[in-house]
């Protein structure tokens, strides 16, 4: 006795969608995450959220998962009109039948390379295409996007050391008045850090760190 195969079908808008085609889309979102992480604005706002949560004090909350989610809604808003290049440039045609797989990733590199070529420091540049042995005036998409995450990290790390200066400056000022009051007991972070938390939201450091993070990127 046989057992017949279920057969699944898939149908997907009025032209539907080859197989190649389901597999590559696939295959993007699986990714996806890497993709957020490398060629976006991402990398830089959420290590400027991890220096800013050093800098307040603040060990377990707000939890980690609460800055990541913030940092991918500020990418999608900084990147949007490049996802939208991507998405008409390259995907459209390349869903049509319009384009072969090589020309739909030459399509999606230029919009997402113009974009990083424009946040890249000069000098990152110039290291990293020494090291790959290319042109630093006409970059491959290897060479860029190693020289853009190096460049957002050294960004990152500048915009990290501007937020932790006043709240190092607090942190001294408490230790050395506790001293001088001889209440050695008391530890400085107890009075520092509701003190933190009351100048950051007096100076509204939520609208500032991330119009700052916002107007950073070109």
């Amino acid at each position: 006795m046989q057992t017949a195969t279920p057969l699944i079908s898939i149908n997907l808008g009025s032209g539907g969608l080859s197989m190649v085609q389901l597999i590559v889309l696939l295959t993007v979102f699986t990714l996806a995450p890497s993709f957020i992480m490398f060629f976006t604005s991402f990398l830089r706002i959420l290590v400027v959220f991890a220096f800013m949560r050093s800098a307040l004090g603040l060990q377990q909350f707000p939890p980690a998962q609460v800055f990541t989610a913030l940092a991918l809604i500020l990418t999608f808003l900084i990147m949007g009109p490049v996802f939208s290049q991507v998405y008409q440039q390259a995907w459209v045609p390349y869903s049509q039948g319009q384009m072969d797989f090589q020309q739909f990733l030459s399509a999606a590199e230029k919009p997402v390379g113009d974009w990083m070529l424009k946040q890249v420091k000069p000098e990152e540049l110039n290291t990293m295409a020494s090291i790959s042995g290319t042109d630093p005036k006409n970059p491959n998409f290897t060479t860029l996007a190693s020289a853009f995450m190096v460049s957002e990290l050294k960004t990152a790390f500048t915009m990290g050391l501007l937020l932790y200066l006043p709240f190092i400056a607090l942190d001294v000022i408490i230790a050395s008045v506790l001293m001088s009051l001889g209440m050695f007991m008391i530890p400085p972070a107890m009075i520092s850090l509701p003190l933190k938390i009351l100048l950051f939201v007096a100076a509204n450091g939520w609208d500032t760190v991330i119009m700052g993070l916002v107007r950073s990127f070109r």
